[in-house]
């Protein structure tokens, strides 16, 4: 019982004020975008699964919205044969060997990637970005193999995506996330040639970006043009964030379509500590949305200023955490090559 309450109370105390500033003004500017544009929300899957609870509280009715099943890796490897995706794919940093590196940012399997190298290719090590080029290199020589394994999925996706309204031509897109250079974005905006908009808690850059013959817009809340170790802690230390903010399942990795059916099907990889354990996570969640609600009932609402001081007296002060909340923090970082992270041991508390 004790357990519980102080997971709730932090909730309250330390997500809610970060959540609930960020649904808010998310939902003022929604009214603005909808003036001109029939708009549907998605919220990316994890972050998505406790936006969507916090932005059904604020909006009921207002928008139509979706939790959407996707990941990095996931398009990364559905459009590993297109060559303008390679930009968003392959330069962020990795040191490992080439077998590893196709499977932590692909996520191909070891058969797979056993019929792309031969056993002297898998065993070479590469360092990214600064071998961007040659990984680069490497992909548009096996342009043609990789297209055979990916094409019949990326086609599953895409059924996927109109069977929810992403792909509805009278229906602009608005993508919810924590953030920061909305990559995710730009890669739903590059496999289904329509402009997309996106509204984060942080980003590196906003404003418009062009991708193919199309537009990613790119909004915040909280702060832009702030890069990682650049000082600004909600973003050097998002990972206390990224790691109270997820769903009970794994990433995403894969999707089936049952043919008799018609029903799509999910796979995700491999649960951490919090998944495994996730009736814990719920109710620290459970206190976020407790915070939101007594937001919207008592009309207050807290400034960015507030939120940066909150969330950084938290995320610097391990006696500010309660016990039972450590070993929720963990994710998994596996698209670096990196494994499971766990915030309170990599920033020393």
């Amino acid at each position: 019982m004790l357990k519980n309450k102080s997971l709730e109370e932090f909730g309250y105390n330390f997500l809610g004020p970060v959540l609930a500033s960020y649904i808010i003004e998310v939902s003022s500017k929604l009214s603005l975008l909808s003036n001109d544009k029939s708009i549907k929300v998605f919220h990316l899957a994890r972050e998505g699964y406790a936006f969507e609870k916090a932005f059904d509280l604020v909006n009921s009715d207002a928008y139509p919205s979706s939790y959407l099943n996707v990941s990095r890796t996931f398009l990364f490897r559905i459009l590993s044969d297109i060559e303008s995706s390679w930009q968003y794919s392959v330069k962020h940093s990795f040191e490992g060997s080439l077998a590893d590196f196709l499977h932590a940012r692909f996520a191909f399997s070891k058969e797979q990637i056993s019929n792309l190298l031969d056993e002297e290719q898998a065993k070479e090590t590469i360092v990214l970005p600064d071998d961007y080029e040659r990984v680069c290199q490497f992909l548009k020589t096996k342009q043609s193999e990789i297209s055979e394994l990916v094409a019949p999925v990326r086609a599953v996706y895409l059924e996927y995506l109109n069977s929810i309204g992403f792909v509805n031509s009278e229906v602009t897109p608005v993508l919810l996330d924590v953030g920061y250079s909305g990559t995710i974005q730009k890669l739903l905006t590059l496999l289904v040639s329509k402009d997309t908009f996106g509204i984060y808690m942080i980003t590196t850059t906003s404003g418009d970006e062009k991708v193919g013959d199309n537009i990613a817009n790119i909004d915040h809340v909280f702060k832009t043009s702030v890069k990682m170790g650049g000082g600004y802690l909600m973003l050097d230390r998002s990972m206390f964030l990224e790691a109270l903010l997820t769903a009970p399942n794994g990433q995403f990795i894969d999707i089936l379509k049952d043919l008799n059916t018609e029903d799509f099907h999910f796979c995700y990889g491999k649960r951490t500590y919090t998944q495994e354990n996730f009736s814990d996570l719920e109710i620290v969640q459970k206190g976020a949305l407790a915070c939101l609600k007594n937001c919207i009932k008592s009309g207050t609402v807290y400034s960015t200023d507030e939120v940066e001081e909150i969330f950084s007296a938290y995320v610097t002060q391990r006696n500010l955490l309660p016990r039972a909340s450590w070993p929720l923090f963990v994710l998994d970082d596996a698209i670096s090559g990196q494994g499971n992270l766990n915030p309170l041991t990599f920033f020393g508390l």
